[in-house]
């Protein structure tokens, strides 16, 4: 569509023919495809006119048939746990977690199968200190009494 109605086709779509200028119905003489398009755009302007005009209210009982087909479909969230795709997916998580949870019990717990406490043999025999320097055997000795405190059960 050339610029000459593209600029007044709203004008002419509305009816208000008296005031569209003369350049506006010279290109629609000389242009068939301008004046096939507003003869189309004419034909939906109408059907729009009719279909606004027409009465738009719901008929009755409207309303109540869609609250009827919502209450109807509404359904428990205990109802997903009988689908069988969630519920395996739910055992399966479940099953998960027991075995993690059984097994960061027994690696926890003392004396027990995965303990991890150092165990310290104390003995009289004296430790072969030869060639530590006097700092590095004053170390030892002490890590030793610390290991010591450390693991003292009563």
């Amino acid at each position: 569509m050339h610029q000459p109605i593209r600029d007044h086709l709203e004008d002419y779509l509305k009816g208000a023919g008296r005031s569209i200028p003369q350049e506006f119905r010279a290109h629609l003489e000389g242009c068939p495809d301008c004046a096939r398009d507003l003869r189309l755009l004419e034909q939906q302007s109408r059907t729009l006119r009719t279909l606004a005009s027409a009465d738009a209210e719901p008929r009755a009982g409207f309303y109540a048939r869609v609250m009827e087909r919502i209450e109807a479909q509404q359904t428990s969230i205990w109802a997903l746990f009988l689908e069988r795709k969630f519920g395996l997916r739910v055992a399966i998580a479940s099953a998960t977690l027991a075995v993690l949870l059984g097994a960061y019990l027994v690696s926890t717990e003392p004396g027990g199968m995965l303990s991890s406490t150092p165990s310290v043999v104390l003995t009289d025999a004296p430790v072969a200190d030869a060639g530590l320097q006097p700092d590095a055997v004053e170390q030892r000795q002490r890590d030793a009494v610390l290991v010591d405190l450390a693991s003292f059960h009563e």
